[in-house]
């Protein structure tokens, strides 16, 4: 099991997008997802991005876009649609379509709608896949509808720890991490966290996704990670860690990070680290 996916994606080309003879010149792109109760789109600081989701309490599924492009000639609306892939291979539309302003000089553009409910036939349990373009393709994910709130039942997890280490691409094994409150931007390349959770004793293995995320110090989404929680039988504790980053220091901006992760959605941890 991979303990980190980023579910990103990215288009590294430059890609011209139209939209009433206005253009912009995208360099990277991402969307994500985040469960919504109704229409009205809720603020940033609301959204919990995830790519799993369940079939009993998801009402609506809303998209986020963010487009980094070349400096606007002038201000626009762009719009985004999505298609959302059922696990039978239907193709859906999206409800809506997202009307990403670009404002004039622009480098980062953001924008979210409502896309897609479970319809009259319901939330079916599998993996999905959602696209979305504007005159050229904008993103890709896919994201997991399960059967209930639990991969494992009824069993009940409780956070206990959480801790931040220095790591690389690949994740340090539990008895090489150091953990530190605060990390140098000079010499920080990739940063890890570790979730320690507790339960009752299980009679069987299992697995739950957890997803994390990291909030920059001026507010924007650093990036998703996801990874699973192994439960083994006669164990009543045990750790996840995942991580983010550069290959090269220099790149994270100075100041605290929000670290938020959750389980189908719902958060489990809200903790920070700094970097000065």
């Amino acid at each position: 099991m991979r303990s980190r996916r980023r579910v990103l994606a990215f288009l590294a080309n430059l890609v011209p997008a139209v939209a009433g003879g206005q253009s912009i010149s995208l360099t990277e792109s991402s969307i994500r997802l985040y469960e919504q109760e109704g229409g009205t789109v809720p603020n940033e600081s609301r959204r919990v991005y995830t790519s799993y989701f369940n079939t009993l309490r998801t009402r609506y599924i809303g998209v986020a876009v963010t487009l980094e492009h070349a400096a606007a000639p002038a201000a626009f609306t762009l719009p985004i649609g999505c298609q959302m892939t059922r696990p039978n291979g239907a193709v859906v539309n999206g409800l809506f379509k997202i009307g990403a302003r670009i404002a004039a000089g622009s480098t980062r553009t953001n924008g979210a709608n409502l896309m897609f409910g479970a319809g009259k036939e319901g939330w079916q349990a599998g993996l999905y896949k959602v696209t979305c373009a504007a005159s050229r393709p904008v993103g890709e994910m896919a994201f997991q509808m399960s059967p209930g709130p639990s991969l494992l039942g009824d069993i009940e997890l409780r956070l206990s720890q959480v801790r931040f280490f220095p790591t690389g691409s690949r994740i340090s094994p539990a008895a090489q991490r150091t953990y530190l409150p605060r990390f140098s931007s000079a010499e920080a390349t990739h940063i890890g966290i570790e979730l320690t959770f507790v339960q009752p004793v299980p009679g069987k293995s299992g697995e739950v996704p957890v997803d994390c995320y990291y909030l920059t110090p001026s507010g924007n989404i650093l990036g998703t990670m996801t990874a699973a929680y192994t439960v083994e039988p006669g164990v009543a504790s045990g750790t996840v860690a995942m991580g983010m980053g550069w290959d090269q220091p220099g790149q994270w901006d100075k100041g605290d990070y929000l670290a938020i992760c959750q389980i189908h959605g719902r958060p489990v941890s809200v903790d920070r680290f700094n970097v000065w």
